[in-house]
């Protein structure tokens, strides 16, 4: 019975791209209304979840990539 519910680390890396989606939705719902465009994702990888706003771009690399999850995907 015990397999068919996840473990604690794999809830945790799905809770992890349930946020990123829904902060790269709300980031987009933002600047579309703006009219600048849904220009913002986010990127997976060995280093954790990075967001990738280039609408920030005139604030620095720190503010254009947000890392918000700093596990392996």
């Amino acid at each position: 019975m015990a397999s068919l519910y996840p473990t604690a680390e794999e809830a945790r890396i799905t809770c992890a791209i349930v946020d990123a989606a829904a902060k790269v939705r709300d980031l987009n719902f933002k600047y579309m209304a703006e009219g600048k465009g849904a220009t913002v994702t986010a990127r997976f990888g060995p280093d954790g979840i990075t967001l990738c706003d280039p609408n920030r771009a005139g604030e620095g690399a720190g503010k254009v990539f947000q890392k918000i999850y700093d596990k392996a995907i």
